[in-house]
């Protein structure tokens, strides 16, 4: 789904009003590989019309609207912030999802109301996450995961393995994340005299060390990154 250029100047308007360097740098499919992303899962969250999809932790629903126009499903896209479901609404797609304010720590949806559960680089909150989820459902995340040789990536298998799913799909995306943190960084830095005006100097010195905080966790293999596409058992 491409944005046209009146689309692409909504997203840019939303970042006028939420200076941030992610919604400033990382664009409407606001999570790590982006649209690409979206459409590895997309491809294996066994959507159709008449299934609902939930995308938790929208931001402006990429990830809802792109479903619900290539498959036909009902999705819906939940968020907190008010005014990125607004946006949402209006890009391309936004007229055939539902728009929610809500947290994933407390989903505001009966037990097993989706056949497809998304979380893209948003707070996981595996119980929750799992509750809203049918009998016969996906689960589609992209987010942090571990990566180093040390068991950690079959722990985090193994806690949604309890929760009553089995994994279906697994692309590693840690050189990915990485490459993005190192250029959004990179950005921040060469744009200064844009950035630190646009989020105020104690804000912007506040991000430069949270990415430059992300990149080092990233080089030194303490973090990682994957998509993720689980089954209920």
């Amino acid at each position: 789904m491409s944005l046209s250029s009146s689309s692409a100047q909504r997203i840019a308007r939303l970042a006028d009003d939420y200076p941030a360097w992610w919604v400033d740098l990382l664009g409407e499919h606001n999570h790590v590989g982006g649209v690409e992303a979206t459409r590895w899962l997309l491809e294996r969250a066994r959507l159709a019309p008449g299934r609902r999809m939930l995308d938790a932790g929208a931001f402006v629903g990429a990830a809802a609207r792109t479903a619900a126009t290539a498959t036909g499903c009902s999705a819906v896209a939940l968020d907190l912030n008010a005014g990125f479901l607004e946006a949402g609404r209006e890009l391309p797609g936004g007229r055939q999802s539902a728009w929610i304010a809500g947290a994933n720590h407390r989903l505001p949806f009966r037990d097993g109301s989706f056949d497809s559960v998304w979380c893209l680089d948003s707070t996981l909150v595996p119980r929750e996450l799992s509750r809203v989820a049918g009998r016969d459902a996906t689960l589609c995340l992209c987010c942090e995961a571990p990566a180093d040789s040390r068991g950690g990536l079959e722990a985090f298998i193994d806690e949604w393995l309890e929760l009553g799913w089995r994994l279906a799909g697994h692309r590693p995306q840690t050189l990915e994340a990485l490459q993005a943190w190192r250029s959004a960084e990179a950005d921040l830095v060469a744009r200064r005299p844009y950035f630190e005006p646009r989020y105020g100097r104690r804000g912007y010195l506040a991000q430069l060390d949270h990415l430059a905080g992300l990149v080092r966790a990233y080089e030194r293999g303490g973090a990682g990154h994957g998509l993720f596409v689980f089954e209920r058992l």
